[in-house]
Protein backbone atom coordinates (compact mmCIF):
# COMPACT_ATOMS: atom_id res chain seq x y z
CA UNK A 1 0.00 0.00 0.00
CA UNK A 2 1.30 3.72 -0.45
CA UNK A 3 2.40 5.65 1.77
CA UNK A 4 -0.16 8.35 1.30
CA UNK A 5 -3.32 7.67 -0.54
CA UNK A 6 -5.06 10.87 -2.29
CA UNK A 7 -6.92 11.67 0.04
CA UNK A 8 -3.71 12.03 2.56
CA UNK A 9 -1.65 14.24 0.46
CA UNK A 10 -4.31 16.38 -0.02
CA UNK A 11 -4.57 16.77 3.44
CA UNK A 12 -0.71 17.57 3.55
CA UNK A 13 -1.65 20.24 1.72
CA UNK A 14 -3.42 21.88 4.23
CA UNK A 15 -0.92 21.30 6.91
CA UNK A 16 1.63 22.80 4.83
CA UNK A 17 -0.88 26.00 3.68
CA UNK A 18 -2.84 25.86 7.39
CA UNK A 19 -0.61 25.44 9.98
CA UNK A 20 -2.81 26.28 12.87
CA UNK A 21 -4.62 23.04 11.96
CA UNK A 22 -1.29 20.22 12.24
CA UNK A 23 -2.20 18.85 14.95
CA UNK A 24 -5.79 18.33 13.75
CA UNK A 25 -4.67 16.78 10.53
CA UNK A 26 -1.26 14.83 11.68
CA UNK A 27 -3.48 12.72 13.80
CA UNK A 28 -6.03 11.97 11.20
CA UNK A 29 -3.34 10.74 8.45
CA UNK A 30 -1.91 8.96 11.48
CA UNK A 31 1.47 10.46 10.14
CA UNK A 32 4.50 10.20 12.48
CA UNK A 33 5.78 13.27 13.74
CA UNK A 34 9.50 12.98 13.33
CA UNK A 35 8.58 12.13 9.46
CA UNK A 36 6.24 15.80 9.46
CA UNK A 37 9.21 17.46 10.71
CA UNK A 38 11.47 16.41 8.06
CA UNK A 39 9.42 17.66 5.28
CA UNK A 40 9.02 21.16 7.32
CA UNK A 41 12.41 21.00 7.92
CA UNK A 42 13.13 20.36 4.26
CA UNK A 43 11.35 23.20 3.04
CA UNK A 44 12.06 26.33 5.90
CA UNK A 45 15.08 25.27 6.98
CA UNK A 46 17.01 23.46 4.53
CA UNK A 47 15.39 25.90 1.78
CA UNK A 48 14.40 23.21 -0.54
CA UNK A 49 11.40 23.59 -3.35
CA UNK A 50 12.34 20.75 -5.49
CA UNK A 51 11.05 17.78 -4.06
CA UNK A 52 13.99 15.90 -5.30
CA UNK A 53 16.81 17.71 -3.07
CA UNK A 54 14.96 16.66 0.12
CA UNK A 55 17.17 14.31 0.43
CA UNK A 56 16.36 13.81 4.04
CA UNK A 57 13.18 12.33 3.15
CA UNK A 58 12.62 8.52 2.16
CA UNK A 59 12.63 8.05 -2.04
CA UNK A 60 9.13 6.62 -1.75
CA UNK A 61 8.05 9.54 0.11
CA UNK A 62 9.70 12.06 -2.14
CA UNK A 63 8.25 10.44 -5.30
CA UNK A 64 4.61 10.38 -3.35
CA UNK A 65 4.81 14.20 -2.49
CA UNK A 66 5.98 14.80 -6.09
CA UNK A 67 3.12 13.53 -8.25
CA UNK A 68 0.46 15.08 -5.77
CA UNK A 69 2.31 18.52 -3.82
CA UNK A 70 3.97 21.66 -4.75
CA UNK A 71 6.08 23.07 -1.81
CA UNK A 72 4.83 26.77 -3.08
CA UNK A 73 1.87 27.90 -4.51
CA UNK A 74 3.26 30.39 -6.81
CA UNK A 75 5.59 29.86 -9.92
CA UNK A 76 8.16 31.84 -11.23
CA UNK A 77 7.03 34.21 -14.58
CA UNK A 78 10.54 36.41 -15.04
CA UNK A 79 13.71 37.66 -13.38
CA UNK A 80 15.20 41.09 -13.77
CA UNK A 81 18.56 41.07 -12.07
CA UNK A 82 21.46 43.57 -11.22
CA UNK A 83 24.10 43.52 -8.93
CA UNK A 84 22.79 44.82 -6.05
CA UNK A 85 18.89 42.94 -6.67
CA UNK A 86 16.91 40.27 -8.02
CA UNK A 87 13.36 40.89 -9.20
CA UNK A 88 11.43 38.34 -9.36
CA UNK A 89 7.94 38.01 -11.10
CA UNK A 90 5.49 35.44 -9.93
CA UNK A 91 2.32 33.88 -10.88
CA UNK A 92 -0.06 32.67 -8.78
CA UNK A 93 -2.72 30.05 -9.43
CA UNK A 94 -5.36 31.86 -11.05
CA UNK A 95 -2.78 33.79 -13.11
CA UNK A 96 -2.02 36.83 -11.26
CA UNK A 97 1.19 38.44 -11.20
CA UNK A 98 2.57 39.32 -8.15
CA UNK A 99 6.36 40.75 -7.65
CA UNK A 100 9.25 40.45 -5.19
CA UNK A 101 12.18 42.07 -4.73
CA UNK A 102 15.74 41.02 -3.14
CA UNK A 103 18.05 44.15 -2.08
CA UNK A 104 21.88 42.26 -1.40
CA UNK A 105 23.35 45.16 0.95
CA UNK A 106 27.04 44.40 1.10
CA UNK A 107 29.84 45.58 3.07
CA UNK A 108 31.65 49.05 1.58
CA UNK A 109 34.85 48.51 -0.37
CA UNK A 110 37.14 49.60 2.44
CA UNK A 111 35.70 46.87 5.03
CA UNK A 112 36.88 43.50 2.28
CA UNK A 113 39.73 42.09 2.39
CA UNK A 114 41.32 40.94 -0.82
CA UNK A 115 38.51 43.74 -2.95
CA UNK A 116 36.08 40.44 -2.54
CA UNK A 117 32.38 42.27 -1.83
CA UNK A 118 31.06 40.37 1.25
CA UNK A 119 26.95 40.51 1.43
CA UNK A 120 26.42 42.22 5.14
CA UNK A 121 22.69 41.01 5.03
CA UNK A 122 19.63 40.52 2.34
CA UNK A 123 16.36 42.12 2.43
CA UNK A 124 13.15 40.47 0.62
CA UNK A 125 10.42 43.28 -0.21
CA UNK A 126 7.20 41.35 -0.72
CA UNK A 127 3.91 41.98 -1.90
CA UNK A 128 0.64 41.13 0.20
CA UNK A 129 -1.87 41.61 -2.52
CA UNK A 130 -2.34 41.59 -6.20
CA UNK A 131 -1.87 45.23 -7.08
CA UNK A 132 -2.34 47.53 -5.01
CA UNK A 133 -6.22 49.42 -3.59
CA UNK A 134 -4.19 52.75 -2.58
CA UNK A 135 -4.05 54.98 -5.93
CA UNK A 136 -1.12 57.14 -4.80
CA UNK A 137 -0.52 59.39 -7.61
CA UNK A 138 3.29 58.99 -8.11
CA UNK A 139 2.95 55.39 -7.86
CA UNK A 140 3.09 52.76 -11.03
CA UNK A 141 2.02 49.73 -8.92
CA UNK A 142 -1.14 51.56 -7.68
CA UNK A 143 -1.92 52.71 -11.38
CA UNK A 144 -2.40 48.97 -11.88
CA UNK A 145 -5.72 48.92 -9.30
CA UNK A 146 -6.33 46.35 -6.81
CA UNK A 147 -7.38 42.39 -7.87
CA UNK A 148 -7.23 40.58 -4.59
CA UNK A 149 -5.85 39.54 -1.36
CA UNK A 150 -2.78 37.19 -1.51
CA UNK A 151 -3.42 34.16 0.87
CA UNK A 152 -1.03 33.91 3.81
CA UNK A 153 0.34 30.38 1.80
CA UNK A 154 1.43 32.73 -0.89
CA UNK A 155 2.95 35.45 1.12
CA UNK A 156 5.49 32.46 2.19
CA UNK A 157 6.19 31.16 -0.49
CA UNK A 158 7.69 34.37 -1.93
CA UNK A 159 9.96 34.02 1.02
CA UNK A 160 10.69 30.06 0.28
CA UNK A 161 11.44 30.99 -3.44
CA UNK A 162 13.56 33.47 -2.35
CA UNK A 163 15.78 31.43 0.19
CA UNK A 164 15.92 28.64 -2.42
CA UNK A 165 17.33 31.21 -5.17
CA UNK A 166 19.72 32.54 -2.43
CA UNK A 167 20.96 29.29 -1.68
CA UNK A 168 21.94 28.16 -5.22
CA UNK A 169 23.15 31.70 -5.81
CA UNK A 170 25.70 31.89 -3.22
CA UNK A 171 26.22 28.29 -1.60
CA UNK A 172 27.31 28.68 2.49
CA UNK A 173 28.44 31.14 5.06
CA UNK A 174 32.31 30.32 5.95
CA UNK A 175 30.30 28.89 9.15
CA UNK A 176 28.78 26.46 6.70
CA UNK A 177 25.11 27.61 7.11
CA UNK A 178 23.27 28.78 4.33
CA UNK A 179 22.80 32.15 3.07
CA UNK A 180 19.18 33.50 3.22
CA UNK A 181 16.68 36.14 3.60
CA UNK A 182 17.46 38.20 6.91
CA UNK A 183 15.05 40.80 6.80
CA UNK A 184 11.38 40.84 5.32
CA UNK A 185 9.65 44.20 4.48
CA UNK A 186 5.90 43.87 3.58
CA UNK A 187 6.34 47.09 0.76
CA UNK A 188 5.38 46.19 -2.50
CA UNK A 189 2.22 45.24 -3.50
CA UNK A 190 0.59 46.45 -0.92
CA UNK A 191 -1.82 47.21 1.32
CA UNK A 192 -0.83 44.53 4.29
CA UNK A 193 -3.16 46.22 7.04
CA UNK A 194 -6.10 45.88 4.50
CA UNK A 195 -5.24 42.08 4.39
CA UNK A 196 -4.41 42.24 7.88
CA UNK A 197 -5.30 38.28 8.96
CA UNK A 198 -3.34 37.00 6.34
CA UNK A 199 -0.56 38.79 6.62
CA UNK A 200 -0.60 37.60 10.63
CA UNK A 201 -0.79 34.32 9.80
CA UNK A 202 2.62 34.83 7.46
CA UNK A 203 4.47 37.01 10.55
CA UNK A 204 3.84 33.75 12.82
CA UNK A 205 5.31 31.66 10.25
CA UNK A 206 8.12 33.77 9.92
CA UNK A 207 8.83 34.42 13.66
CA UNK A 208 8.47 30.32 14.54
CA UNK A 209 11.40 28.77 15.59
CA UNK A 210 10.58 25.56 13.35
CA UNK A 211 9.50 27.25 9.93
CA UNK A 212 11.54 31.08 9.58
CA UNK A 213 12.88 31.78 12.44
CA UNK A 214 13.08 35.67 11.70
CA UNK A 215 13.31 38.02 14.53
CA UNK A 216 10.71 40.35 15.34
CA UNK A 217 12.79 43.07 14.52
CA UNK A 218 13.47 41.86 11.01
CA UNK A 219 10.27 42.10 10.20
CA UNK A 220 8.17 45.56 8.91
CA UNK A 221 5.06 46.14 8.18
CA UNK A 222 4.53 49.42 5.89
CA UNK A 223 1.04 50.70 5.62
CA UNK A 224 -0.60 54.23 4.22
CA UNK A 225 -3.09 54.77 6.56
CA UNK A 226 -4.97 51.85 8.33
CA UNK A 227 -5.75 52.87 11.72
CA UNK A 228 -8.01 49.94 12.41
CA UNK A 229 -4.83 47.76 11.26
CA UNK A 230 -2.44 49.29 13.81
CA UNK A 231 -4.73 49.16 16.59
CA UNK A 232 -5.03 45.32 15.73
CA UNK A 233 -0.99 44.77 15.91
CA UNK A 234 -1.80 46.69 19.49
CA UNK A 235 -4.46 44.49 20.18
CA UNK A 236 -2.66 41.45 19.24
CA UNK A 237 0.81 41.60 20.07
CA UNK A 238 2.13 41.87 17.35
CA UNK A 239 5.15 43.85 17.92
CA UNK A 240 7.13 43.61 14.43
CA UNK A 241 9.09 47.07 13.44
CA UNK A 242 6.28 49.29 11.77
CA UNK A 243 6.52 51.78 8.14
CA UNK A 244 4.38 54.55 7.73
CA UNK A 245 4.07 56.04 4.16
CA UNK A 246 3.32 59.51 5.25
CA UNK A 247 5.00 61.36 1.92
CA UNK A 248 3.17 64.80 3.86
CA UNK A 249 3.17 66.23 6.58
CA UNK A 250 -0.47 67.43 6.33
CA UNK A 251 -3.44 66.56 5.83
CA UNK A 252 -4.18 68.85 2.32
CA UNK A 253 -1.01 67.48 0.63
CA UNK A 254 -1.63 64.09 1.90
CA UNK A 255 -4.70 64.01 0.18
CA UNK A 256 -3.45 65.31 -2.93
CA UNK A 257 -0.84 62.41 -3.01
CA UNK A 258 -3.07 59.68 -1.35
CA UNK A 259 -6.72 59.73 -2.90
CA UNK A 260 -7.48 57.27 0.18
CA UNK A 261 -6.00 59.48 3.05
CA UNK A 262 -9.57 61.60 2.29
CA UNK A 263 -10.81 58.96 4.53
CA UNK A 264 -8.53 59.15 7.17
CA UNK A 265 -7.47 62.40 9.38
CA UNK A 266 -3.90 62.87 9.48
CA UNK A 267 -4.66 63.44 13.47
CA UNK A 268 -5.78 60.01 13.90
CA UNK A 269 -3.19 58.25 12.35
CA UNK A 270 -0.66 59.72 14.85
CA UNK A 271 -2.92 59.41 17.85
CA UNK A 272 -2.69 55.74 16.94
CA UNK A 273 0.95 55.39 16.47
CA UNK A 274 1.73 57.16 19.68
CA UNK A 275 -0.01 54.26 21.21
CA UNK A 276 1.65 51.69 19.02
CA UNK A 277 4.73 53.39 20.24
CA UNK A 278 3.40 53.22 24.38
CA UNK A 279 2.85 49.55 23.85
CA UNK A 280 5.90 48.11 21.91
CA UNK A 281 9.03 50.56 22.63
CA UNK A 282 9.59 50.07 18.51
CA UNK A 283 10.95 53.09 16.76
CA UNK A 284 8.61 54.16 14.13
CA UNK A 285 9.92 54.65 10.10
CA UNK A 286 8.58 57.40 8.33
CA UNK A 287 8.21 57.08 4.51
CA UNK A 288 8.72 60.62 2.64
CA UNK A 289 8.47 60.75 -1.12
CA UNK A 290 11.04 63.57 -2.61
CA UNK A 291 9.18 64.79 -5.29
CA UNK A 292 10.38 68.04 -7.45
CA UNK A 293 8.21 71.06 -6.40
CA UNK A 294 5.62 69.21 -4.65
CA UNK A 295 6.88 67.37 -1.41
CA UNK A 296 10.49 68.19 -0.87
CA UNK A 297 10.08 72.37 -0.09
CA UNK A 298 11.69 74.07 3.50
CA UNK A 299 8.35 74.91 4.68
CA UNK A 300 7.35 71.61 4.18
CA UNK A 301 10.13 69.85 5.85
CA UNK A 302 9.75 72.30 9.17
CA UNK A 303 5.82 71.34 9.51
CA UNK A 304 7.48 67.35 8.95
CA UNK A 305 9.68 68.57 12.30
CA UNK A 306 6.88 69.82 14.09
CA UNK A 307 4.70 67.06 13.33
CA UNK A 308 7.50 64.37 14.67
CA UNK A 309 9.00 66.19 17.30
CA UNK A 310 9.20 64.32 20.76
CA UNK A 311 8.53 60.89 19.00
CA UNK A 312 10.48 57.92 18.54
CA UNK A 313 11.06 58.27 15.08
CA UNK A 314 13.16 58.03 11.65
CA UNK A 315 12.83 59.80 8.73
CA UNK A 316 13.41 58.28 5.42
CA UNK A 317 13.40 60.39 2.46
CA UNK A 318 12.98 58.79 -0.77
CA UNK A 319 13.89 60.35 -4.12
CA UNK A 320 11.40 59.89 -6.26
CA UNK A 321 11.59 57.02 -9.18
CA UNK A 322 10.69 58.64 -12.66
CA UNK A 323 8.62 56.20 -14.70
CA UNK A 324 6.90 56.18 -17.68
CA UNK A 325 3.27 56.46 -16.56
CA UNK A 326 3.29 59.51 -14.29
CA UNK A 327 5.19 62.12 -16.73
CA UNK A 328 4.61 65.26 -14.82
CA UNK A 329 6.43 63.76 -11.51
CA UNK A 330 9.73 64.52 -11.65
CA UNK A 331 12.77 63.49 -8.73
CA UNK A 332 13.70 66.51 -6.53
CA UNK A 333 17.76 67.82 -7.48
CA UNK A 334 19.83 66.08 -4.69
CA UNK A 335 21.12 69.43 -3.40
CA UNK A 336 17.20 70.42 -2.82
CA UNK A 337 16.81 65.89 -0.79
CA UNK A 338 19.99 67.45 1.48
CA UNK A 339 18.52 70.94 2.22
CA UNK A 340 15.33 69.14 3.54
CA UNK A 341 17.57 66.68 5.33
CA UNK A 342 19.69 69.42 7.12
CA UNK A 343 16.43 71.25 8.07
CA UNK A 344 15.30 67.81 9.91
CA UNK A 345 18.11 67.16 11.77
CA UNK A 346 18.50 71.02 12.98
CA UNK A 347 15.36 69.97 14.28
CA UNK A 348 16.65 66.70 15.79
CA UNK A 349 14.61 64.45 13.88
CA UNK A 350 16.48 61.38 12.51
CA UNK A 351 16.91 60.76 9.16
CA UNK A 352 18.32 58.94 5.99
CA UNK A 353 18.44 59.53 1.94
CA UNK A 354 17.44 56.26 1.22
CA UNK A 355 19.66 54.76 -1.20
CA UNK A 356 17.75 53.72 -4.58
CA UNK A 357 20.17 51.36 -5.85
CA UNK A 358 17.54 48.92 -7.12
CA UNK A 359 15.99 51.19 -9.99
CA UNK A 360 17.86 49.68 -13.06
CA UNK A 361 15.86 46.46 -12.06
CA UNK A 362 12.49 48.29 -11.89
CA UNK A 363 12.46 47.25 -8.28
CA UNK A 364 12.35 50.78 -6.47
CA UNK A 365 9.65 52.28 -4.66
CA UNK A 366 6.59 52.76 -7.04
CA UNK A 367 7.96 51.06 -10.31
CA UNK A 368 6.87 47.47 -9.49
CA UNK A 369 4.15 47.07 -12.15
CA UNK A 370 6.41 49.27 -14.40
CA UNK A 371 6.94 46.70 -17.52
CA UNK A 372 3.15 46.22 -17.54
CA UNK A 373 2.20 49.93 -17.64
CA UNK A 374 5.10 50.43 -19.89
CA UNK A 375 3.69 48.02 -22.57
CA UNK A 376 0.57 49.48 -22.17
CA UNK A 377 1.55 53.16 -22.83
CA UNK A 378 3.45 51.80 -26.37
CA UNK A 379 0.28 50.26 -27.18
CA UNK A 380 -1.92 52.81 -26.51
Amino acid sequence: MSLFNFINIYILKQILRDESQIGIFAKEIKLQPFKLKQIFFEIFKNQNIDIDQMTTLSKDLREELKSRFEPISIKLENVIEDQQTTKFAFKTNDGRIIESVIIYHRQKEQHVKDNKPKLNRITLCISSQVWCPMWCAFCVTGKLGFTRNLTRDEIISQILYANNYIKNKFGKKEDWTLFGVRNVVFMWMWEPLANYDNVKRAVETMLAQDRLSLGRRHITISTVWVVKGIQRMIDDGLTVKLAISLHAPNQKLREEIIPVAKGTELNDLMNVIEKYIKATDNRIFYEYIMIKDLTDKPELAMELSRLLRWQLAHVNLIPYNENPAMKHFHESPEWNIRKFKDILEREWITVTIRDSMWREAKGACGQLGWEKVNSDNEEE
